[in-house]
């Protein structure tokens, strides 16, 4: 059984689908279809019974492929507010785990505008990291200029 903890969950464990090699003294694991089973764990934890545990909130979100600004910004809360749901210092509300879990559905849902904004906010997201890049890359070049 491989201990799945890049996952971010303490509680995966696989059974298959894992293959462990040792190259050169260091040990290098693949995971088959990582995106499937990635949504598998996600569908599991959204079909549970139980209030979501900090882990499986911030497993949902990366899922979601969104930033805790822009989920605290859809749920009317600050960005730390989400940080602290994530780290288990603060107790997630039902209703902000309720909206979590229908978001993550509505997300599956091909054709669906909600799946449409995240993967809007998702390009977003990177062309601001992209631009801040090249606004650091712009800035270090003038400072060399002017040394």
């Amino acid at each position: 059984m491989y201990h799945y903890t890049e996952s971010g969950l303490s509680n995966v464990f696989l059974k298959n689908g894992v293959t462990v090699e040792i190259v050169d003294g260091e040990e290098y694991t693949s995971i088959d279809d990582i995106n499937g089973l990635n949504s598998a764990i996600a569908q599991a934890i959204v079909n549970t019974n139980k209030p979501l545990a900090h882990d499986e909130f911030k497993f949902l979100r990366i899922e979601l492929n969104i930033s805790q600004k822009i989920l605290a910004t859809r749920f009317g809360v600050d960005e730390q507010t989400i940080a602290r749901y994530e780290k288990g210092q603060t107790k997630i509300p039902r209703t902000t785990d309720a909206a979590l879990r229908a978001l993550y559905m509505e997300s599956q849902e091909k054709n669906n505008p909600v799946s449409y904004f995240l993967d809007l906010l998702a390009d977003t997201q990177a062309e601001e990291a992209a631009s801040i890049i090249r606004l650091e890359e712009i800035e270090d070049h003038w400072k060399k200029v002017a040394d």
